[in-house]
């Protein structure tokens, strides 16, 4: 088709195009405005134009990268959770037992004591059976119909740090801003020296920081249950 005929077909179909009818006077001020001068801007509403459009640029991109944070963490990643650092290995132990009790006999004040911190206790869980301390450290056990449920608290900077040797990938919980190890794993502390020293063989555990500490819930196999207890695991 040639630009003549193509000018042809367009005009031919304006005019069988059915357009309703324009409002009263809506014609006769376009016709004004387009009449207008031009509003001429000083270089400084330029700038601050610009800069308005950049903030408000930049404010979407940072809402959005704070409601969508990754939902995985890929098994070649090293992640610091708090005291907690996660590192990929090629394979791992394929069972675990469930977590040991604490063994202390403490009350709540003395582990506070111990530690140096007052220990939160998940409402969801209740009083601990069990309760042991040392400095900068908590652990509490209970048992549950799921069998022992073990929680650990410690500051986010612990040292010795504890290593969590992982081979598949660690599914992130967005309500608690942690991390859900879904696979037993090898659980080991890098001590003052740099040495490792093997503890044990964790159950899927779900870590994550609160207030400056870092909190090891283990021993539910399933993650809305252990997200439940974590989130009433406030003050």
């Amino acid at each position: 088709m040639t630009d003549e005929q193509l000018a042809d077909e367009l005009r031919a179909l304006g005019r069988t195009a059915a357009v309703p009818p324009v409002a009263d006077g809506l014609a006769t001020a376009v016709l004004e405005r387009i009449a207008e001068p031009p509003v001429r801007r000083t270089f400084a509403e330029v700038v601050r134009s610009r800069w308005r459009a950049l903030l408000a640029l930049l404010a979407v991109l940072l809402v959005g990268a704070l409601i969508a944070p990754p939902v995985r963490a890929a098994v070649a990643e090293w992640l610091n959770i708090g005291g907690v650092q996660a590192q990929p290995v090629g394979t791992g132990p394929t069972s675990a037992p469930e977590p040991p009790v604490a063994a202390g006999e403490f009350t709540l004040p003395q582990a506070a004591d111990r530690a140096g911190f007052v220990p939160i206790v998940p409402k969801a869980l209740g009083t601990p059976a069990k309760i042991d301390a040392s400095k900068g450290m908590v652990a509490m056990s209970w048992q549950t119909a799921d069998g022992v449920v073990r929680l650990e608290q410690f500051r986010a900077q612990l040292s010795p740090m504890y290593i969590k040797k992982y081979y598949k990938e660690l599914e992130y919980v967005q309500v608690v801003n942690g991390y859900w190890f879904s696979t037993p794993h090898e659980l080991v502390l890098d001590d003052e020296t740099g040495n490792e020293v093997r503890v044990r063989v964790a159950g899927p555990t779900l870590v994550w920081v609160y207030e400056g500490m870092t909190f090891r819930l283990e021993g539910l196999a399933d993650k809305t249950r252990a997200t439940a207890i974590a989130v009433t695991a406030v003050r």
